[in-house]
């Protein structure tokens, strides 16, 4: 990852944040960071300074690595919990989802493809196994009422021969 872009995002900048800081333009700041043009000396100096960073750093010679942009675990689940309209289910939910993007942004696309093949299988699954559910269900309500019919249909019978 690009250096300015790796200390704009760290810092929680906007790149139109960043150009008014340095009095330049957005689309500067966009350049940079997608390699079509460079920062000049100043500018590179202004950086590294803004973002307490080396010179090597910000011109992108040294690697940024992107996980330390993500937040951790913990920190996302403290953010969660923050939110008033979300139950403890929906916190674990949106985790779950989370994790997943994470390991997904690390797989090749075959894996990934791999990956979603997979969960519509299990979709599917569910599927079937709900209807099923429901068909049975519904069976066993028509078996109880027809029951029930002829249970009426017998106590009618009896009170009639009763009389």
């Amino acid at each position: 990852m690009n250096g300015i872009k790796y200390f704009r995002k760290k810092n929680r900048m906007t790149q139109s944040t960043l150009a008014k800081m340095l009095g330049v333009t957005q689309t500067s700041v966009s350049q940079w960071e997608s390699g079509r043009n460079f920062p000049d000396i100043k500018r590179a100096k202004q950086l590294a300074d803004l973002f307490s960073a080396s010179l090597d750093q910000i011109l992108g010679t040294v690697e940024m690595p992107k996980n330390d942009l993500l937040l951790s675990p913990s920190e996302r689940r403290i953010i969660l919990e923050k939110r008033d309209d979300l139950d403890e289910d929906e916190v674990v939910l949106l985790e779950q989802k989370m994790r997943l993007i994470e390991l997904m942004d690390k797989l090749s696309p075959l894996a990934r493809q791999r990956v979603i093949d997979r969960a519509e299988i299990y979709y599917e699954v569910q599927c079937c196994e709900a209807d099923n559910a429901a068909k049975e269900q519904q069976l066993s309500s028509v078996h109880v009422s027809a029951a029930d019919s002829t249970c009426e249909e017998s106590l009618t019978e009896e009170v009639v021969a009763e009389d």
